[in-house]
């Protein structure tokens, strides 16, 4: 994909996650930048994106297997815009661990960032959802790397 665009790369188990990248990916496209929302298996290359959101379920106090494999592999994200979002059960520390990896490989995070929700995301928990993909939106604008 050439044209710049937000990934929101995700991992879920029940849905509750997914439903957390589609909020994220609403408010990227109605700040009218595009938006890639993939699994963690389908990501191959973040090139081109002016921003990322990365978000897993919390399975063992930890991100899913799929998205601590994708983490391991990223390249150094040279202050690229970026966010941790997911969904857990009982003790929620996915997404902070996505968030300090993310910044341990140059990321710069978004104050919003990052968005849990307990279960299935309740209305608040999705508008902030959309709130963090207007802010990666604006930031992509800011920068002037949208078309």
């Amino acid at each position: 994909m050439d044209e710049p665009h937000v990934i929101v790369v995700y991992e879920s188990t029940r849905g509750r996650t997914k439903a957390m990248a589609e909020a994220i990916c609403a408010g990227v496209t109605g700040e009218g930048v595009v938006c890639r929302m993939l699994t963690a298996t389908e990501l191959n290359d973040i090139g081109g994106a002016c921003g990322l959101a990365v978000g897993s379920s919390t399975r063992m106090k930890r991100p899913l297997p799929g998205i601590r494999t994708l983490l391991s592999r990223l390249p150094t994200l040279d202050g690229l815009p970026a966010a941790a979002f997911g969904s857990y059960g009982w003790s929620g520390e996915a997404p902070d661990e996505i968030a300090r990896l993310l910044a341990e490989r140059g990321a710069v995070l978004l104050d919003e960032s990052p968005v849990k929700a307990k279960d299935y995301p309740s209305e608040d928990a999705l508008e902030r959802c959309r709130d963090l993909g207007r802010a990666l939106a604006v930031r992509c604008t800011s920068t002037g790397t949208t078309p």
